[in-house]
């Protein structure tokens, strides 16, 4: 892959990183399930590191994050909160499953970008890193989905 464009994949997958980071707090914050909130404030940890990770590995490549894609991309997340026909105070009663669905695809595109690192080979990205925080990012989404079903759960007891 050209230089220029896995800088500009790197950058892209920091900005979904940075609106993941965003996602991961307000969850942690205002899920109804004290465990889920628990869970997912560790996972919101995981992804900061993740995050800083990423960083990490665009200096070795010669890159660094870019405001231009992190800003819109924290700020849809800030606009995927809104719902049609809701005052922004109130919480659907599907909000919690909705929100751990978000997580869950957040983690897996984090999974796969690390995979396509690995899948490039370039030379300057230290294998055992990438296929260290592709398995990471496995594990977080399967402790998702066990939040997830927690969730389901819950709502055929309601």
């Amino acid at each position: 892959m050209a230089t220029e464009m896995l800088h500009t994949y790197m950058q892209d997958h920091h900005a979904g990183a940075a609106a993941g980071v965003d996602l991961f707090r307000r969850v942690a914050e205002s899920h109804d399930d004290a465990h889920v909130r628990e869970v997912v404030s560790r996972l919101g940890n995981q992804t900061e590191e993740d995050k800083r990770s990423l960083e990490d590995l665009m200096t070795l490549v010669g890159t660094s994050p870019s405001t231009f894609k992190d800003l819109p991309a924290r700020a849809a997340e800030k606009v995927g909160q809104l719902k049609p026909n809701q005052r922004l105070a109130e919480r659907s009663p599907l909000s919690d499953l909705l929100e751990l669905e978000a997580l869950t695809l957040a983690v897996t595109g984090k999974e796969l970008g690390w995979k396509s690192l690995i899948d490039i080979a370039d030379p300057r990205l230290p294998r055992a890193t990438l296929e260290e925080l592709a398995t990471r990012a496995r594990e977080q989404g399967e402790q998702l989905e066990k939040l997830r079903l927690r969730c389901t759960d819950a709502l055929h007891q309601d």
